[in-house]
């Protein structure tokens, strides 16, 4: 907090400087007293004094006429409170509080909210005198500030009840939250509180509980759902799926269905809108036959909605909804809706970026048998002019292979796997952070080829970004091929990267060199020689190797040990460069032996390491002895 305090001090007086500079200059003859012509703010009144205790600092400058003084003091509470203790915060903190409520700053008022959650909670962990002051102070407060003028600090309110309604004690739940609640839905002077109401009787039902939900909720829902405030019905018809999943599906359907049907017809296109861009929520909470039958209906009306807008919304969720079904009920009038929304030959498409997200979740929803069915809308996609959506595709190969099987995935997925992987970065990095999940759908035969592409690409790109991505995989590409393949496509290319010039890939390359050198070591013709030999020259004979050199051998023969590899192979260099003359490679030694020897009962008896650990323990180096498990330097 004094941190915090002595940067708003700074800043209060770059900001007087500046001021004063604007109207003459600190000092000058001519401008007279500052404070006289500034409305008699002078620097003084910007400043906090950080030598007062938090607490102090809180009750002398809560009401602070500068704005930025206030939020900073609201941010620190739930730290201050920590600070002054239990009874300080009681007696002292609580009676200032209210002022924050009030406050004229949007940003305050919304950062107060957001603090209310850590005070109650330090509060009541302390005793019963906070539980009485949720009830009393933070649950009042937190309902006041839920119908605030200012959006953002009336979402944080909303999120603040969710997390509080947790401590209040079931006997309490009527008088302290349903009956707020209830009372906020029948105030005929402000629609907002009405919309407040819908908002939290969705968002609260599991805390009302079943009986509540079903005698009070319920019915309050249907009468805010026929509200003469179209934004409080649009309010509806976005919160009934939680309170529906809740009190299950055949009440949901019996009770909530008719509010859903009535909603879907509004004469206000905003309404109708709400009710489609939850359709997915909603379709969760009903039964089978009404979700294949009855809302399946009321879907394809909204799809042809008289406004543009409905229907945007409508195949927004279209993917969404489908995966909500049970794949003998979704129809092939769904289904050829959503390959629908992929562009035609020749023809733009708004709706391809929708398409394209939810393609895994409809082809989860189908399986692979009805692949055919979307297939000419999957390979439109692969090549559509928007960049954004080739990205989404993507990021979502492997999952699709995942689902179709290796032969659908070679024939294909393989070509828009190519395709991407000479595309814009931003399309190409889909691709490659998950190769390794993709290759996993070929079969061993198509694994080779399509390898092939992945390993080449640290040396075709500049983008460091791409390189550390590749570098992670690695080690899971190896494991998918067989050792003599490792050899041909991976040898070359994790020995560039573990040179990289950045850091970052190198680092990245690092465990996956464990992983590729393993996997060599299990073919039956030496085919790990050669990378093992790379290794061992990074400590030439003459002694004369770059300590950088060495630090790197450090972490290659660290992760290849924590692979399970043969430890003779370099647990002896280990052993020499526990007294290497560069304290760094020392230290980098003991965090390489802690973090992924010891850890492993293979090797946390080795005698060769033990020794190693013990030298490092009487390093003259205090780090290197700290890392070592010396004690703290």
């Amino acid at each position: 907090l004094k941190a915090t305090v002595s940067v708003l001090n700074c800043t209060c007086y770059t900001t007087c400087t500046h001021r004063a500079m604007y109207s003459g200059g600190l000092g000058d003859e001519n401008d007279g007293d500052y404070e006289d012509d500034q409305d008699g703010f002078g620097l003084e009144d910007f400043v906090m004094d950080d030598t007062l205790d938090a607490i102090t600092r809180l009750e002398r400058y809560h009401t602070s006429d500068f704005s930025l003084q206030r939020l900073v003091l609201v941010r620190d509470l739930a730290d201050t409170a920590e600070d002054c203790g239990y009874q300080a915060t009681l007696e002292r903190m609580l009676p200032l509080l209210s002022n924050f409520v009030a406050d004229s700053e949007p940003s305050v008022r919304k950062t107060f909210v957001e603090q209310l959650w850590p005070l109650a909670n330090f509060l009541i962990e302390g005793g019963e005198a906070g539980y009485v002051e949720l009830n009393n102070t933070f649950l009042p407060f937190t309902f006041e500030l839920l119908v605030d003028k200012n959006v953002q600090v009336g979402i944080s309110a909303v999120g603040t009840l969710i997390k509080l309604v947790e401590f209040v004690r079931d006997d309490q739940v009527e008088p302290q939250l349903q009956n707020v609640v209830v009372t906020l839905a029948h105030d005929e002077r402000a629609e907002d509180y009405r919309i407040v109401a819908a908002q939290l009787f969705n968002e609260l039902a599991e805390r009302f509980g079943k009986e509540r939900c079903m005698n009070v909720v319920v019915e309050e829902m249907k009468k805010l759902g026929t509200d003469t405030s179209f934004s409080v019905r649009r309010t509806v018809a976005s919160n009934l799926g939680k309170l529906m999943q809740f009190i299950g599906p055949d009440a949901a359907v019996e009770h909530i269905m008719p509010t859903v049907q009535a909603l879907s017809k509004d004469d206000i296109w905003g309404v109708r809108k709400a009710c489609v861009e939850h359709i997915c929520e909603i379709s969760k909470g009903v039964t089978r036959d009404v979700r294949k039958g009855e809302l399946l209906d009321l879907f394809m009306k909204l799809v042809d909605d008289q406004s543009k807008w409905v229907k945007v919304g409508a195949y927004q969720q279209l993917g969404g909804f489908i995966h909500t079904f049970d794949p003998e009920d979704i129809t092939e009038e769904l289904i050829k809706l959503f390959a629908g929304m992929a562009p035609q030959e020749g023809a733009e498409c708004d709706y391809s970026e929708y398409c394209a997200y939810s393609f895994p979740a409809v082809i989860q929803a189908i399986g692979k048998e009805r692949w055919g069915k979307v297939e000419d809308a999957y390979v439109s996609l692969v090549k559509d002019v928007e960049w954004k959506v080739r990205r989404t595709l993507s990021f979502s190969l492997h999952e699709i292979g995942k689902v179709v099987g290796p032969e659908i995935s070679e024939r294909i997925l393989t070509q828009a796997f190519d395709l991407f992987l000479r595309d814009l970065d931003e399309v190409k990095i889909g691709c490659v952070t998950h190769s390794a999940e993709f290759i996993a759908c070929l079969s061993d035969g198509a694994r080779q080829k399509h390898l092939h592409s992945i390993a080449n690409l640290p040396q075709e790109t500049e983008n460091w970004r791409l390189r550390e991505l590749i570098a992670n995989n690695m080690g899971a590409l190896a494991e998918l091929v067989t050792p003599k393949t490792c050899k041909d496509l991976l040898h070359a290319a994790i020995i560039r990267l573990a040179e990289d010039q950045v850091a970052e890939v190198r680092t990245a390359a690092y465990p996956s060199f464990g992983k590729v050198f393993k996997r060599l070591t299990e073919g039956d013709k030496g085919e790990h020689e050669e990378l093992k030999k790379w290794v061992l020259n990074l400590l030439p004979g003459d002694g004369k190797s770059h300590y950088q050199h060495r630090q790197m051998f450090v972490h290659i023969a660290g992760h290849c040990l924590a692979e399970d590899v043969d430890a003779s192979m370099f647990l002896g260099e280990l052993e020499k460069l526990a007294s290497d003359k560069v304290p760094n490679v020392r230290l980098t030694l003991a965090k390489m032996i802690t973090e992924l020897c010891l850890s492993k009962d293979s090797l946390k008896d080795n005698g060769t390491i033990n020794g190693i650990m013990s030298k490092l323990r009487e390093d003259a180096d205090v780090d290197v002895k700290y890392y070592s498990g010396a004690g703290e330097a």
